[in-house]
């Protein structure tokens, strides 16, 4: 078994060739929803050990995430299960956009869900603190209740803020 890199550039060729590839897209939904290679397979790296088996052991397998470190990690996982041909591409879907190669109808420069919500609860706990010292120290409530949701969120493995953001114009698009 050998796991190699390869360029976007290369695997692109590839396909224009008219080969049919195994290419497997292993980052999770909220990821490939804002967007996608075409006739790519989706395993998502969360559910990638219960699903690996289904990938066929007799031809060569491309794995992409985001930036190549998940994809080097499940490399490893099909190399302990038998696979002869694994192919990380390199620098993942961020090369893959870089080198201008295309990009099944949509575009990176909508943030994944999870980097919205982040960054909205962030902002939300900043301004809590920002106007408990500039207007009125009662505000910190807004802190407090942004960081509550969050440990909700974490625990109850659900999302209001992301609900919310999914509905937002900018994401109604790219929602499959």
């Amino acid at each position: 078994m050998s796991i190699s890199e390869i360029s976007p550039k290369d695997v692109f060729d590839k396909i224009s060739d008219g080969e049919h590839l195994q290419l497997v897209d292993i980052r999770e939904d909220s990821e490939r929803n804002t967007a996608k290679i075409d006739k790519s397979l989706h395993l998502p790296y969360s559910q990638f050990s219960n699903r690996a088996k289904t990938l066929d052991k007799h031809r060569d397998i491309y794995l992409l995430c985001r930036s190549g470190k998940r994809a080097g990690v499940a490399a490893k996982e099909l190399e302990s299960l038998g696979y002869q041909s694994v192919f990380v591409i390199k620098g993942g879907m961020d090369a893959w956009a870089r080198n201008g190669l295309p990009i099944d109808g949509e575009s990176l420069h909508v943030w994944s869900l999870e980097r919205q919500v982040r960054f909205t609860a962030g902002l939300i706990i900043l301004t809590g603190i920002a106007l408990s010292y500039s207007i009125n120290a009662n505000w910190i409530f807004l802190s407090v209740v942004a960081a509550v949701g969050m440990v909700f969120s974490s625990l109850m493995n659900t999302c209001g803020l992301a609900t919310i953001l999914r509905m937002m114009p900018w994401n109604c698009q790219h929602s499959r």
